[in-house]
């Protein structure tokens, strides 16, 4: 790797860009920047910085620690809240549309392709019936 490329990666790596920018950039593997940067201790969170950002929910500051992943929230309470206001961002892949063996109706299953029943009634339902 020439000398003014070896320069060139510390400086960006500071501006932020991660190693498949700066590959794309300096015409070489992002495999070969993301070496050089290890072996310079330039990788990870630490080359961009341990600043504060602000929650996603109520806004305060949040810190956050050098080579670890960013945090969004500034606490458990703050990310559990602002997922219940948010469904819709929620990245189900494993729902699986069945139909209940006991009433016959379709109901939708999230992570268990093999549920028979949509409810805990309609098992107890089926499987004792329904002598009361």
């Amino acid at each position: 790797m020439p000398r003014l490329q070896k320069d060139e990666i510390p400086r960006m790596r500071r501006e932020g860009m991660s190693y498949a920018q700066i590959a794309s950039v300096l015409g070489l593997s992002a495999n070969t920047v993301k070496s050089y940067c290890q072996r310079n201790d330039l990788g990870g969170v630490a080359a961009i910085g341990a600043g504060s950002g602000a929650c996603a929910h109520c806004g305060k500051p949040v810190n956050q620690t050098v080579g670890r992943k960013e945090k969004r929230f500034c606490s458990d309470t703050c990310r559990m809240a602002w997922w219940r206001e948010h469904p819709e961002r929620l990245n189900k892949k494993a729902v699986y549309k069945l139909v209940c063996a006991g009433c016959g109706k379709p109901f939708e299953s999230y992570g268990n392709k093999n549920r028979k029943y949509c409810s805990h009634g309609c098992y107890i339902k089926d499987r004792f019936g329904d002598g009361r």
